[in-house]
């Protein structure tokens, strides 16, 4: 996928005033080594961010797809596309299953579910064509009932929801829905939307709905409409208009604006592609300097995801050969703050104590800082971490490396939701496995305030041992870094015999480079013989110790 999206020209220009023939000014990453390069981990160096920890937390699974997740205090509900949801480490039709029918509802702390259990449905029809996001139920019958979008008010006294659904609990919802916190009621919010809800966003007084629909309650709206959040909701005059689907939005931080993120070539039909604002008041454009990626109905990007802080918008996008990053921007005009360019679509982001989280299947981040090339095999690290406010125009690549796999149906990309309460960070997907092992649709890991790092480095082998030429009584070991999922330095004691640490030293470690590592043991007794290990440490005392090198004999 090429590494350079064709951000809005004035804007890219300002930034890094590059010029590339046949596009225009492209926001290019600079390579590894600018100023700012940062390896927060979750013991960073003073001055540095910290991140959660990479350790799975034991947490419910679903046996289906988790399109989206919103955290209200302790409570984590998710929607998506799946019939049951069962315990941590155990396989699908466990006999601890219950059901769940696209919603669900966890305590963030224990990943426990609780008993809030609403029942998402639709009709099934028949066609031919395959419906993507949609229950297959054979002989070209499907079923479309997934929920795509999961938010809460901002006093945290209603979920909305919306989706491809056109009923809850049995009564008619088409295609949204709220409930009343903290027990889960269905509310009389009985709004009516033609196709698919993808995003919300919800501020005190209105609920603002993206999407591919084109009428709400019977009523004209190109892919956004907006509604009023009392419990049985009015569809309001709000009607801005995409040319395409929107697929993420949110709020700016002073409440004057909704940023609007999809596959839109016009907002109100004002370009840039992808990405744009209006007001939450009359609907209208707002000043806008920066779009994504679009050479041609084949090869253009889309935002996937959008969330804020007090100042800044951050975007996610997936490209197809085009910009697969992040990006930021002014909540105020668009204008391009910060880009990465690495490669591998984007699909989720959040945003925890100011690291930008992120989940992709991220394959090549060699334009970033601390970022590795591509990787053989095309495994990809689906779970990343950058600084929110990097120092420098290309945030580094954190040292955070949880990892999930892409799973076995839709996109195959992995992780598709992140949310966090300020203690956990839970992601949702269509992952079948977290960190190596078998956990499908969620998972969930602590900030160092809530939880601590338990995990150990990864393994090492014995090292080699040999005797170098012309000497007396001394041992050469040589073994090959390890490295850990959120500690970059970790510390090495070389073991003689089992028994004696004969040598300490520390080293930064990346997965994707490890590096040769050496030690000579002297004054040993001719003719003894020894074996030699290497305990790996990290800051929190978590170690693997290798197995034993083969016995050799001191000259």
């Amino acid at each position: 996928m090429t590494p350079a999206p064709s951000i809005t020209r004035r804007n890219a220009c300002r930034l890094h005033r590059r010029l590339l023939a046949g596009l225009g000014c492209l926001a290019l990453a600079f390579s590894a080594g600018i100023p700012g390069a940062a390896s927060a981990d979750t013991a960073p160096p003073p001055g540095e961010p910290r991140t959660v920890t990479a350790d799975e937390l034991p947490t419910w699974q679903t046996d289906g797809v988790v399109w989206s997740i919103a955290m209200v205090g302790d409570t984590v509900y998710v929607g998506g596309n799946f019939d049951h949801i069962r315990p941590p480490g155990t396989n699908p039709g466990d006999p601890a299953e219950v059901p769940r029918r696209n919603l669900a509802a966890f305590n963030a702390a224990t990943g426990q579910p609780l008993d809030w259990n609403p029942t998402v449905d639709a009709a099934t029809f028949t066609t031919p064509n395959v419906q993507v996001g949609c229950d297959d139920l054979d002989g070209d019958q499907w079923r479309c009932d997934a929920v795509y979008a999961v938010r809460s008010s901002p006093d945290g006294t209603t979920l909305f929801v919306g989706g491809d659904f056109t009923t809850i609990n049995g009564q008619p919802r088409q295609r949204i829905a709220s409930f009343a916190l903290p027990g889960g009621t269905l509310t009389g919010f009985g709004r009516s939307l033609n196709r698919r809800v993808k995003s919300l966003a919800v501020s005190n007084t209105t609920v603002y709905a993206g999407g591919y629909f084109t009428t709400a309650d019977g009523v004209p709206r190109q892919h956004l409409a907006a509604f009023t959040t009392a419990a049985n909701g009015t569809l309001t005059a709000w009607a801005p208009a995409a040319d395409r689907g929107v697929h993420a939005l949110v709020i700016s931080p002073d409440r004057s604006r909704v940023v609007v993120g999809g596959d839109f070539d016009t907002l109100n039909g004002n370009p840039p592609h992808g990405l744009g604002a209006v007001y939450t008041d009359t609907g209208a454009s707002a000043p806008w300097a920066t779009g994504v990626e679009y050479r041609d109905a084949t090869y253009r990007s889309v935002v996937t995801d959008l969330v804020a802080d007090n100042d800044t918008i951050y975007a996610a996008a997936e490209g197809a050969g085009t910009f697969d990053g992040r990006l930021a921007v002014n909540p105020d005009d668009g204008e391009l703050r910060w880009i990465d360019n690495c490669k591998g679509a984007t699909q989720a982001l959040t945003l925890l104590d100011g690291v930008l989280y992120s989940g992709s299947h991220a394959h090549n981040c060699s334009t970033q800082p601390d970022g590795f090339g591509e990787l053989t095999g095309f495994p990809a690290q689906r779970l990343l971490a950058e600084p929110a406010k990097p120092t420098g125009e290309t945030p580094p690549i954190l040292h955070w490396f949880p990892n999930t796999n892409h799973g076995t149906v839709n996109g195959h990309q992995g992780p598709r939701a992140l949310a966090n309460n300020g203690a956990y960070l839970w992601v949702g997907g269509e992952f079948t496995t977290v960190n190596n092992k078998p956990q499908q649709g969620l998972t969930r890991f602590a900030s160092m305030t809530t939880g601590t790092d338990v995990n150990r480095p990864q393994p090492t082998p014995a090292p080699q041992v040999t005797k170098p030429n012309g000497s007396t009584g001394t041992i050469k070991i040589d073994w090959k870094q390890t490295w850990d999922r959120d500690n970059k330095t970790l510390k090495y004691e070389v073991v003689r015999d089992a028994t004696t640490v004969v040598h300490t030293t520390s080293a930064a470690s990346k997965f994707w480079d490890l590096q040769p590592m050496t030690f000579t043991d002297t004054g040993l007794a001719p003719g003894s013989t020894h074996t030699y290990s290497i305990r790996a440490i990290d800051p929190f005392g978590n170690r693997f110790w290798s197995a034993q090198s083969t016995p050799i004999q001191a000259d």
